[in-house]
């Protein structure tokens, strides 16, 4: 029988937004976050060069824009966008509330 586990990001610790699920649910080759972000939220910019791991974010809710390198890209609800290890990139979010899910693996 398949082995498998659960979670509701709503009973995981808020860390500024981010509500990482990666360990309550035991993966072990993928990342995978809640981001509920306030109007006028930003991230940290950052890349993920040193551990190889490629990012998609999709957008769930609201508006936002995310820089990859120098080039700004506008997100609606429902677009995904895949981020490259080497990318800097950085999350700016829109005028209202707005709701991601970040995917990550090496």
């Amino acid at each position: 029988m398949a082995e498998y586990t659960t979670a509701n990001y709503h009973d995981v610790d808020d860390q500024r937004g981010l509500h990482f699920l990666r360990d309550e649910l035991n993966c072990e080759n993928v990342g995978v976050t809640v981001l509920e972000c306030e109007p006028g939220w930003e991230g940290m910019e950052h890349d993920h060069a040193d551990d190889e791991q490629e990012e998609v974010y999709l957008l769930l809710e609201g508006e936002a824009t995310v820089t990859v390198e120098d080039e700004s890209v506008e997100l609606s609800e429902g677009d995904a966008i895949r981020i490259p290890p080497d990318a800097t990139h950085q999350i700016h979010n829109g005028d209202a509330e707005s709701r991601f899910v970040l995917v990550g693996a090496p």
